[in-house]
């Protein structure tokens, strides 16, 4: 998945762990049901992130555009909290 800069996911849940790799850029991760830029930590290319599955959280792209690869077991749902 390619993120633009600036770009944002609101709070969401996955029924499957979810399973990341950063390929390139900074990606921002919190947990939260609501989004909150100042809970977003910086995890840098070469990170592998394992979000459990119904864990609530967020995203975004601060710096520059970000490539992450998304992988998991089944089918890919997204369960989103906020509008």
């Amino acid at each position: 998945m390619k993120i633009p800069v600036g770009a944002r996911v609101l709070a969401h849940t996955h029924p499957r762990d979810e399973l990341v790799t950063v390929i390139e850029g900074t990606w921002y991760l919190a947990e939260g049901a609501k989004f909150d830029a100042a809970k977003l930590k910086g995890y840098p290319a070469g990170s592998f992130i394992i979000i459990p599955a119904g864990t609530p959280h967020f995203v975004a792209a601060k710096e520059g555009t970000v490539v992450v690869q998304l992988s998991g077991i089944g089918k890919f749902q997204t369960d989103y909290l906020e509008k």
